[in-house]
């Protein structure tokens, strides 16, 4: 059974700080447009440096191999995911019935 997410988060605090940045995301409706993917793409080109098959371990902390597992990178990406603000206005909108009709 895979750890849960607050595990992970124990267990590289470096992953509780990727949490922190998105968390601190926020649509201030201040532009005509926001799109979420636009912050989380460095977001998750770091992640996938702390957890997954990519893992960079820190030598200072020790090591778990439940962070090497591909199950854990996507439990991480859908948790982290879901706290971002929806896309307002921005191109990504545009896709969505074509993803909706692929999920049917």
């Amino acid at each position: 059974m895979q750890p849960e997410v607050t595990e992970f988060l124990r267990l590289d605090p470096r992953l509780a700080a990727i949490e922190r940045e998105v968390e601190a995301i926020r649509d201030d409706g201040s532009r005509a447009w926001f799109c979420s993917n636009f912050l989380w793409l460095p977001l998750n080109t770091r992640l996938r440096l702390l957890i997954g098959v990519a893992r960079l371990p820190d030598p200072e902390l020790l090591d778990a191999p439940d962070l090497y597992a591909s199950g854990a990178y996507e439990r991480m990406f859908e948790h982290l995911s879901r706290k971002l603000p929806p896309c307002r206005g921005c191109g990504c909108r545009r896709f969505e019935p074509y993803r909706s009709a692929a999920q049917a």
